[in-house]
């Protein structure tokens, strides 16, 4: 029985049992490709979680600067509308005769 065991399969089977070994070594292949391209993404999702977060944040603080910039349109509408009625007043305090 020291025989090789290969000689003993019907003629062919040699080349399965290449077949087989060539068929492993690309899943092989396949599962290293596989996970070094997991890892290279990982990174990129980490990423991609950060830059929603600071978006989220940064949305916040525009809603904030549109509210400060809608009241300061307010009050610069009202500082116009004040000085508009100083100005008539003046100008029918200049218009008065003057009195003697």
């Amino acid at each position: 029985m020291s025989e090789d065991p290969t000689k003993t399969f019907p003629q062919g089977t040699n080349g399965l049992a290449t077949d087989v070994h060539s068929i492993k070594e690309r899943l092989q292949r396949l599962e290293d490709k596989f996970d070094e391209r997991s890892r290279e993404t990982r990174p990129m999702s980490e990423r991609i979680d950060q830059i929603l977060v600071e978006v989220v944040g940064t949305r916040h603080e525009l809603r904030d600067v549109n509210r400060t910039l809608r009241r300061m349109n307010v009050d610069i509408a009202t500082a116009l509308r004040n000085q508009d009625e100083i100005e008539d007043r003046l100008k029918n305090l200049e218009e008065r005769p003057t009195p003697s």
